[in-house]
């Protein structure tokens, strides 16, 4: 049985540009199949916003895997 879980992390306005990080990972069992991360195209107003951006910008990854 394959099981593949997402995990996606934002941190707030870490940049000097106070712009957010986001990163990813993919696990297909037990090992690591893709890690991503990158800075946020948006400045955003809160921690939750963030997170928020840093799901949206990972999602078509995550469909076009499925």
């Amino acid at each position: 049985m394959r099981v593949i879980k997402w995990h996606v992390n934002a941190s707030f306005a870490v940049h000097s540009d106070m712009k957010s990080h986001t990163g990813a990972t993919m696990s297909l069992r037990k090992g690591l199949a893709y890690a991503r991360s990158t800075r946020q195209k948006l400045n955003t107003k809160s921690s939750t916003e963030a997170e928020l951006v840093g799901v949206d910008e990972i999602m078509a990854q995550v469909l076009w895997i499925r």
